[in-house]
């Protein structure tokens, strides 16, 4: 039988301001894992990322033998106003400093 919850719902307010989509793609070892990855993406960007996506997984020409290529779709919002690139860029920056530390992430040119 199914369970009934009693309580006061949970919602969480949508932004009246728009989101902004960035894509970035990173260069790893294959045993790399994308979930992996995606956490500490999230780890460097805090509350203003509010959605990673794994679009794209490349190993071939331009990428190294034993790696492999991840790339993501972000997408950046926040509650009090519209994102600006002078504000996601440190964040994007911060991404390819932390995944290079855990995982020796280098970002793909």
């Amino acid at each position: 039988m199914l369970e009934i919850k009693t309580g006061k719902p949970k919602y969480k307010e949508i932004s009246k301001f728009p989101s902004v989509k960035k894509d970035i793609a990173l260069v790893v070892d294959k045993e790399v894992d994308s979930l992996s990855l995606a956490k500490a993406i999230k780890k460097a960007c805090g509350s203003n990322l509010k959605d990673v996506e794994v679009f794209d997984v490349y190993e071939g020409a331009g990428v190294d033998r034993g790696k492999k290529s991840l790339a993501y779709s972000l997408t950046f919002s926040s509650q009090d106003k519209t994102l600006t690139d002078e504000e996601i860029n440190p964040l994007l920056e911060k991404i390819v400093e932390l995944t290079g530390k855990e995982f020796g992430a280098i970002l793909r040119s």
